[in-house]
């Protein structure tokens, strides 16, 4: 089971910012292509916190070159939301290719989704349709047309300070509102008064989702459609801190270090987005450790269905003495449509560049994270062996 590939740090040059802060925080496969190395990488050029930063768009093959406007044989694109609704800063989080077309690597229209932030400082959502082409060098923000702005309402029906809109996908997107800020790729975007709600950018409406589970709070970082119409969500479950003695440096390394993080465990489950209502919902601690076993955080980023029943979240966890890992989860669907038990875990190996700590998105063999330091990347490897391994899990 090989490591893959990191190129490291993945990034545009198109614009130029006053940050090194710069991040990639999605990925789909481009089917459209018949290069199998094809993607639509969405991130930030920038902080992706704060302003400054543009939306970043990678367009292209997934490797080790070096081209005009960044990293990667492929093409970047900066955009920034609409300059009528006077953005300081612009995020890319989810991207969906929808049809083909013009645009590099034969893409006609995209979905996407992200955020950004207002002159008064407050984290909102936003969703775009259209051409990806009439994105092209529009840092600007002269493109209006296909956007949409959301900001959640919380539960107290009051409206969110911050909205994260994270995963498009089967026209649906996957987000989180929460009370108080910190980083998102690596964060679980939980803390007082938080949710989680898919999002129908047709009737541009929240719908809350509804775990039947004793979890205080969730998040949903990802979402899949199935080929039946059902879609599927990947993030985690949050609880009260534990007071155990084995947890106290891990809760003090992840609150320094994401200051609204919470503990808990991945999570997938399947969402009606109607109604909201989840159900299959399974909960997974990084290398199977048993439900009585505090010590570790595990959060999903992200997910993609690989085929053969078999999904691929990738993930970050902290064990007790406060170690970070990222890598990808393998989970396999169940003939009576549950999840499985158990998980096979990738776990990325350091480099030396450093440790891929926080794998954000994934699509296959390809990833986009961000290692230790902050730096973005993009990675490439070939997942068979670990596919393979998951279809016999029960």
């Amino acid at each position: 089971m090989s490591q893959p590939t990191f190129f490291q740090p993945y990034i545009s040059t198109a614009v130029t910012v006053d940050s090194s802060l710069n991040s990639l925080q999605g990925i789909k496969k481009n089917t459209l292509s018949s290069n199998p190395n094809s993607y639509l990488l969405a991130g930030t050029t920038g902080d992706g916190l704060a302003p400054p930063g543009y939306g970043a768009l990678y367009i292209g093959a997934i490797d080790g070159a070096t081209g005009s406007t960044g990293s990667g044989s492929g093409t970047w694109y900066n955009f920034s939301v609409p300059s009528t609704w006077n953005p300081q800063q612009t995020s890319c989080y989810g991207p969906d290719i929808l049809t083909s077309g013009s645009g590099p690597a034969g893409i006609g229209d995209v979905a996407l989704a992200g955020t950004w932030i207002n002159s008064s400082g407050t984290t909102l959502g936003w969703y775009y349709k259209g051409s990806l082409s009439a994105l092209n060098s529009d840092s600007s923000g002269s493109v209006s047309e296909g956007f949409q702005c959301f900001q959640a309402t919380t539960r107290n029906s009051s409206p969110a300070n911050y909205t994260y809109l994270h995963s498009v996908d089967g026209g649906y997107v996957a987000g989180n509102y929460t009370t108080s800020g910190g980083p998102i790729g690596l964060s679980l975007n939980s803390g007082p008064g938080a949710g989680s709600f898919i999002y129908n950018p047709l009737s541009k409406s929240q719908i809350n989702i509804q775990y039947s589970d004793s979890a205080k709070y969730h998040s949903a970082f990802g979402i899949w459609a199935n080929e039946d119409s059902s879609y599927t969500v990947s993030g985690g479950a949050s609880y009260e801190q534990r007071s155990s003695r084995r947890m106290k440096s891990a809760v003090s390394t992840v609150s320094k270090a994401f200051p609204d993080a919470a503990l808990g465990r991945g999570m997938l489950a399947d969402v009606d987005p109607i109604t909201g209502i989840a159900k299959n919902i399974h909960y997974y601690n990084y290398n199977n450790a048993s439900s009585d076993n505090a010590s570790l955080v595990t959060h999903f980023q992200g997910i993609y269905y690989m085929g053969s029943d078999v999904y691929q979240a990738p993930f970050f966890a902290v064990d007790a003495s406060g170690s970070i890992y990222g890598g990808n989860a393998y989970i396999h669907r169940l003939s009576n449509g549950k999840f499985s038990e158990n998980a096979i875990w990738q776990t990325f190996e350091p480099t030396s560049t450093g440790s891929a700590l926080g794998p954000t998105s994934v699509a296959g063999d390809a990833n986009t994270g961000i290692f230790y330091g902050g730096q973005p990347f993009a990675s490439i490897g070939n997942n068979e062996s670990y596919l393979l391994a998951a279809q016999n899990l029960k």
